[in-house]
């Protein structure tokens, strides 16, 4: 899919979404049922494996792996429907999920199972998804409820006018007294119908990892601009080539070193952690600080990594129609996700001293 991906890129830029004939290949690869079980028509991929494609994607383009990203890690959430509901959603070749945090909104049981209303945001992909889910409190604020349906019961509504991350279509969506049978609900706290590894990590802590993967993705593409770039330029106003300048070695050494770090970081923490909870059971506290730690860490570094190959190149990245600026504007919109929030520092950062991890919907 790489070359294919490659050649739409500045398609999915100028379109504000993934084209029709990508999102027909993506679907056709079944690049959004990566983490479904392959009884339900999904390619049960292992996560490890599924982080290092969307590395690799995003390396190429951004906006492709978040969608892909984000429509498989979503999708995991309805492994917590009964049986017959899951088989309903993945039975057809062309599914993916579509999601978006709450920003208001509540859900209440009636005679025939749950009422909805609600407004939820940043809906990557729902351009092209042929199921919705969104968290809802309950309207007595005893807990909370994932509730799945279809786009067309839906308004969305279009926002997304962003410098980075564009291809990605996140738009608000709206719902009004939307009645739900029971089967559509279900409580993500509760233990999950389908047993599997990516159901024993809470999917705030899969996105976690795996957005770190597409960060990593990010800021290697950039390292590579930036070395395709010192090859041939020559400053004006300086006497060496950037291929010649020293300061440029240092740069480019240091940005390296940093990215081989955390790439390394990433790689060994969700063995760890997969090793965990597949010789063990649902992610211990220890296992959760672990990924979030690392989750937060990761994507931070990696903007300073491209930010450092960003300086390397000079004018020539601030002009639109050169990648690195495109991965300028990607890198600095997912620092600002609530993955990459530096709050999350303070919860582990607590954990690691007194031994109390504080669960939430980020935890």
């Amino acid at each position: 899919m790489l070359p294919i991906i490659d050649s739409k890129s500045d398609e999915i830029e100028s379109g504000r979404g993934l084209p029709d004939d990508l999102v027909a290949e993506l679907k056709s690869a079944g690049v959004f049922r990566n983490l479904i079980p392959t009884k339900y028509g999904g390619l049960e991929t292992s996560f490890l494996e599924h982080i290092d494609e969307v590395q690799r994607i995003a390396q190429i383009d951004a906006s492709t792996a978040w969608c892909i990203n984000q429509s498989a890690v979503i999708g995991t959430t309805s492994l917590w429907l009964e049986d017959d509901q899951i088989s309903e959603i993945w039975g057809a070749e062309d599914t993916s999920v579509s999601n978006g945090p709450p920003f208001d909104g509540a859900i209440r049981p009636v005679d025939s199972g749950y009422l909805l209303n609600g407004h939820w945001g940043f809906s990557s992909g729902c351009q092209h998804a042929t199921w919705m889910c969104g968290a809802a409190r309950l309207e007595d604020r005893s807990g909370w409820r994932l509730a799945f349906f279809k786009p067309t019961d839906v308004e969305f509504v279009d926002n997304w006018q962003v410098a980075g991350l564009r291809g990605t279509g996140s738009f608000e969506f709206k719902i009004k007294d939307l009645q739900l049978a029971n089967e559509w609900v279900t409580d993500a706290g509760l233990s999950p119908t389908v047993d599997i590894e990516v159901t024993r990590i809470p999917s705030a802590l899969l996105f976690a990892v795996s957005f770190a993967a597409l960060a990593l993705g990010v800021a290697k593409g950039g390292l590579d601009d930036a070395i395709e770039v010192a090859e041939g330029k020559l400053p004006r106003y300086a006497p060496l080539k950037l291929r010649d300048d020293p300061n440029v070695h240092r740069f480019l050494a240091k940005a390296v070193a940093s990215w081989r770090s955390i790439n390394s970081y990433l790689h060994s923490t969700v063995e760890e952690v997969l090793e965990q909870v597949n010789n063990s059971g649902p992610a211990t506290e220890e296992s959760r600080s672990k990924l979030r730690l690392c989750g937060t860490h990761v994507i931070r570094e990696c903007a300073e990594v491209l930010d450092l190959a960003y300086k390397i190149v000079g004018s020539t990245g601030i002009y639109q129609d050169h990648r690195i600026q495109r991965r300028f504007q990607d890198m600095h919109v997912i620092t600002q996700h609530v993955q990459a929030r530096e709050a999350h520092f303070n919860l582990v950062g607590k954990y690691l001293i007194s031994d109390e991890y504080e669960r939430g919907p980020m935890s």
